[in-house]
């Protein structure tokens, strides 16, 4: 059952986070809106995967669907931070 409900976690948080790539995607660093959109997924993603370490903790740490969500959340992060400050340099 544990191990059911990690998957679960994993599999939402990466889904979080694939739509916030789409969403950065489609705002072109331009819209403001959709970077929020993606930084709100992103949240929700990262509470997954909180969610899912505490539950599961090295179990989950441990699995490289973790580990890749993880390190996904940290890059898509930081393009959503380049693409606010290319709008902050626009404007």
């Amino acid at each position: 059952m544990a191990e059911q409900n990690l998957q679960q976690q994993l599999d939402e948080a990466s889904s979080k986070i694939k739509q916030a790539q789409e969403a950065i995607l489609q705002a072109q660093g331009t819209d403001p809106e959709l970077l929020q959109q993606a930084e709100a997924n992103l949240l929700q993603a990262k509470q997954k995967l909180e969610i899912a370490q505490n539950e599961s903790g090295t179990e989950a740490t441990e699995n490289a669907q973790f580990q890749q969500a993880y390190e996904q959340l940290h890059n898509t992060r930081q393009q959503v931070q380049e693409a606010q400050q290319n709008n902050n340099d626009v404007l």
